[in-house]
């Protein structure tokens, strides 16, 4: 049994990824030393930040005798392409990417790996539960997916091909919770660097091919403050978001068909937010279903647009004074 756990300590590889995060980052990376699981190889990259982080790194790396190997990147080069970095140096079974902002729960690891390694089939991804923390550490939700719960068939978080539900509910997958597995990721090519909301197509792209776990429990705490990705969504969200499902287009009819409702009520949202590049999938929508509703919908939406930009003001105020 002794001989058998230390080659399961082998089974992860941890990197925590960091990035202006020193108000956060020693909870969270005590957070990865305090799993009851040993995490068999353990980096930090730093993509540069330009705080001091990678100083208050080095002195919690000596005080606690060198757990992990630091990476600093000269200059920052996005969370995809970090991620992508930090995939690069895994060799273990499962892959664990980390951002130095959320906590671990203690048993995180140690539950998940065992979950996996029992399952009688080879998903891509562990998905679980996590809560809300704010700046401060208060936890502020108790459950992410329990409201979410109420999506699906019986209140049952979905699991293996959720590729449908994925493209239904947007990325519902609690990111913070989840454990990759290594050789899925690198089938895959790794992540999508064009993108601004990648583990959402990777989500997609691993529950199409190989299928997606789930384990009800709270696995970790994410952390929402001004500064998490998930708050920042504007045009290069946006930008990124609308080039995610048209790749998934011409599989097959029923999702041909929740593709373009989804793209269309998307697009009606990130009107509302002012990106307005994307009411043209409205009018896709409208012409497939021949919905005469929609698409005086699609012509209010652009009208409103009109009168919304700078050039047309200017023009307007031109004609009003000659």
């Amino acid at each position: 049994m002794v001989q058998k756990h230390r080659e399961d300590q082998k089974l992860v590889t941890v990197v925590a990824l960091c990035y202006n995060q020193a108000q956060y980052l020693r909870e969270s990376l005590d957070s990865i030393i305090n799993q009851t699981y040993p995490v068999g190889r353990f980096f930090i990259i730093d993509d540069g930040s330009t705080d001091h982080s990678v100083t208050l790194i080095r002195q919690w790396l000596d005080e606690h005798g060198h757990p992990a190997e630091l990476i600093v990147h000269e200059k920052n080069m996005g969370i995809t392409r970090t991620i992508n970095h930090a995939l690069s140096l895994c060799n273990t079974r499962y892959f664990h990417p980390w951002p130095c902002d959320d906590i671990m729960l203690p048993h995180k690891i140690a539950d998940q790996v065992a979950y996996l390694e029992g399952l009688n089939w080879e998903p891509g991804f562990l998905y679980g539960d996590c809560q809300w923390i704010d700046e401060h550490g208060e936890i502020f939700r108790e459950s992410v997916i329990r409201d979410r719960e109420q999506w699906f068939p019986e209140r049952q978080m979905p699991s293996g091909n959720i590729f449908p539900y994925l493209v239904q509910h947007g990325c519902f997958i609690p990111t913070a919770s989840g454990l990759y597995v290594t050789k899925v990721l690198n089938e895959l090519g790794g992540f999508d660097e064009k993108l601004f909301a990648e583990d959402w197509d990777m989500f997609m792209r691993i529950a199409l091919r190989y299928g997606i776990a789930f384990k009800k429990q709270v696995f970790s705490q994410y952390r929402r403050h001004r500064e998490s990705a998930e708050m920042k969504k504007g045009r290069h969200y946006w930008d990124g978001h609308f080039k995610i499902l048209p790749r998934f287009l011409k599989l097959s009819k029923e999702y041909d068909d929740l593709i373009y409702r989804k793209m269309c009520e998307d697009a009606i949202v990130a009107h509302g937010q002012g990106y307005r590049k994307a009411t043209g999938w409205i009018r896709k929508q409208a012409c497939r279903k021949r919905d005469l509703k929609l698409l005086l919908t699609y012509f209010r939406l652009l009208v409103n647009s009109l009168h919304n930009d700078e050039w047309f003001r200017k023009e307007r105020q031109w004609r009003i004074l000659n």
